[in-house]
């Protein structure tokens, strides 16, 4: 946001990049007539070197430069032809295009030694790796960038490398890092006297603070940027702070006052301001309106919020908002509205899920093929130094045949050493070829890794989605009574469910896998996260008309996980609520054994044939059956269950009787001196 990076061509025809990050040169400007923008519109324009305004016309003309310069072999054109191609792509949102254009760009630069123009595109392809989702490439580029312009002494580019790191670590929940880029960012735009990106730079702060839930801090900051805005009447930022503002006073519960200033933002906001901000300010006072019982100004933004962010093709803000109609039409008892509004967004929701879907399935196979790749790369290392080595004791062995016939006490010499360094030499070679083979194996065990997955993916969540469309379709074919209606709204909830589920433990299971999940044991009361976990399982309960039992005594507290533990207690209490028919019970316990606590989940089912006990820790594969009112389930739960208990430093066995039920029996290391733990604070989700 702080910089454009432009292009020129002398009288020759040689075209050179110009980056304008200078103290205000380009950005005062461009501030005065620019709207304000999303997070990640702000994260992209932070980073472009070139502003795309259409980007399919872009895209074509990038490509038509691209072919001249490359058929007149004309290299500094070729770099701007490639660095015009992946901002186009980027617009677009095709990021995978984008990267590989940003980088050739990058090569060039780098190849002539254009410390400058090398660190500006760094921030492009820094951009196009965060939008990609690889956060951690996109810290790399951005701190080699960061390094470049610091050595460079060129403040505008260092402050623009700190706001977008801010960005960044904002993305991540990493809030302390975040706040110190921003009010570096701060500072370095203060020094270079860009007033405009010193009101963006106090918004960051102030959205940071907010997101942390520290009000009078980020009011603080917002005040000082609405000062300075209005000082230099710039409408967009003045916009972009009321709204900022707004967003405080509505995280504060004060809806009125929120609504004050979304209004006030609306009428600063200039014409040319990105539809899809509007949409979410509109969004945003429809909420405020709702919330204090004024539905009909709350519909009527919604819609104008709908029209904005179809225009702006927004396919998340669409489904967002349609499903706030949705729920508007049914408080005012509208309910052919309401279910028009909700098959829009379900429909919707089909396409945002597969979208994220897709990414996550990308992001696995990507940090697969790197990891493969670095293997490879190992293997043919070691190839090369056991070649080396071979090369070596071939020409000693030839030196020692053209020198053996010379004297009696060097040929007993070089004989002596040689067969000391063949023994050396044959002992590095066989331990290298152990390695090898552990390598082979552990690449072995990761394809195996990658194949469960996939076949989980392509086979366990394709069919619930696969029914979920076929309820979508059946609910779409036209109006249906209450009554039928009522019982295909529970269906579809409790397919929801099973789905979601499936893809938690999925998603744990896998980073589990991938060595992704680590631990950070702390005094964790099990008592509270036992009533926490029945609590929120218990409209599952009554379904079923089970009784869901708590018999944990209070001190009972471990050293573990917080987390990890939620997600077991969650699958074993889920998976006896599952297999135990109506009127059942299912209790959770726990007992002290020695230097641990023992923690039982007992159920009055249907208990587990002997036939099944060896699969139920996904020996030979995932594996899962119909509970007893017939719910599908995910196949990886106790799996998880076992491995997040052993990492906690316990162990998890069961045993079980058809007809009688199962116990399922847990332990946990204890926390002997309780005096000064506090009680469970992070609610997080396990």
């Amino acid at each position: 946001m702080g910089a454009l990076l432009g292009q020129s061509a002398n009288c020759s025809g040689t075209a050179v990049i110009v980056l304008l990050i200078y103290a205000g040169v380009a950005t005062t400007a461009h501030a005065a007539s620019s709207a304000p923008l999303t997070f990640s519109q702000q994260h992209q324009q932070a980073s472009h070197p070139v502003a795309v305004a259409d980007p399919l016309n872009s895209l074509k003309q990038a490509k038509l430069a691209l072919e001249a310069a490359t058929k007149a072999k004309n290299a500094p054109q070729t770099a701007i032809a490639q660095l015009r191609l992946g901002s186009a792509f980027e617009a677009l949102h095709r990021y995978d295009e984008a990267v590989p254009h940003f980088a050739a760009a990058l090569r060039h630069h780098v190849r002539t030694r254009n410390t400058y123009s090398a660190a500006t595109v760094r921030y492009a392809l820094g951009s196009a790796q965060f939008s990609q989702g690889d956060t951690g490439k996109a810290r790399e580029t951005y701190l080699l960038a960061l390094k470049s312009f610091t050595a460079l002494q060129n403040l505008a580019g260092v402050a623009q490398g700190h706001e977008l790191l801010g960005h960044l670590y904002a993305s991540e929940a990493k809030w302390t890092q975040a706040l110190k880029n921003h009010e570096q960012a701060l500072v370095a735009w203060e020094k270079v006297g860009n007033e405009y990106q010193t009101i963006v730079a106090m918004n960051n702060m102030a959205n940071v603070h907010r997101q942390q839930r520290h009000y009078s801090r980020a009011l603080y900051h917002l005040q000082r940027a609405y000062r300075k805005a209005l000082m230099y009447q710039d409408s967009a930022r003045t916009g972009q702070t009321l709204t900022s503002i707004g967003q405080v006073y509505q995280a504060m519960n004060n809806q009125e006052v929120a609504m004050g200033f979304y209004t006030q933002a609306l009428t600063n906001l200039p014409p040319t301001t990105a539809p899809d901000y509007v949409a979410d300010l509109l969004h945003s006072l429809a909420t405020a309106h709702d919330s204090i019982g004024n539905h009909e100004q709350a519909s009527a933004y919604l819609r104008q919020a709908l029209l904005l962010a179809r225009q702006a093709r927004a396919l998340s803000r669409v489904s967002s908002i349609y499903q706030s109609l949705s729920n508007l039409y049914q408080r005012d008892n509208q309910y052919a509205l309401s279910l028009e509004a909700l098959r829009h967004y379900a429909d919707l929701q089909d396409s945002v899920f597969a979208e994220q879907r897709s990414a996550q399935v990308a992001e696995l196979q990507t940090r697969y093929e790197t990891e493969k790749k670095e293997r490879e790369i190992q293997l043919l290392t070691k190839d090369r130094q056991i070649q080396a080595s071979q090369l070596r004791r071939q020409q000693l062995l030839r030196n020692v045949l053209l020198t053996g016939t010379a004297v009696l006490i060097v040929l007993a010499t070089v004989l002596y050493r040689s067969r000391r360094r063949h023994r050396r030499l044959n002992g590095l070679l066989q331990q290298q070829n152990v390695d090898i083979q552990a390598q082979r194996d552990e690449l072995g065990r990761l394809n195996r890794t990658k194949n469960t997955l996939f076949s989980v993916i392509s086979h366990d969540l394709r069919s619930p989605l696969g029914s979920l469309y076929s309820m979508l379709s059946l609910l779409n074919m036209g109006a249906l009574p209450p009554e039928r209606l009522a019982v295909h709204s529970e269906r579809l909830s409790r397919m929801l469910d099973t789905t979601l589920s499936l893809l938690d433990n999925l998603l744990n299971w896998s980073a589990a896998q991938m060595g992704g999940e680590a631990i950070r044991p702390e005094p964790v009361y099990i008592d509270e996260t036992v009533e926490e976990t029945l609590s929120l399982l218990l409209s599952d309960a009554e379904r079923k008309g089970i009784y869901l039992l708590n018999h944990v005594e209070e001190p009972c507290v471990v050293q573990a996980d917080l987390n990890m533990i939620r997600l077991v207690l969650r699958n074993l209490v889920a998976n006896a609520i599952k297999f135990t028919p109506a009127t059942g019970t299912v209790t959770v316990a726990a007992q002290p054994l020695g230097t641990m606590w023992e923690i039982t989940v007992t159920d009055s089912g249907i208990g587990i044939a002997s036939t099944d006990r060896e699969k139920i820790f996904g020996q030979g594969g995932p594996h899962t059956t119909l509970g007893t009112a017939r719910e599908k389930g995910t196949g990886l739960g106790l799996v998880l269950c076992k491995d997040f208990v052993e990492r906690n430093g316990g162990k998890l066995s069961f045993e079980s009787e058809v007809g009688q039920g199962s116990i399922f029996r847990f332990t946990l290391p204890a926390v002997t001196q309780i005096m000064g733990v506090s009680r469970n604070t992070n609610s997080a989700a396990g």
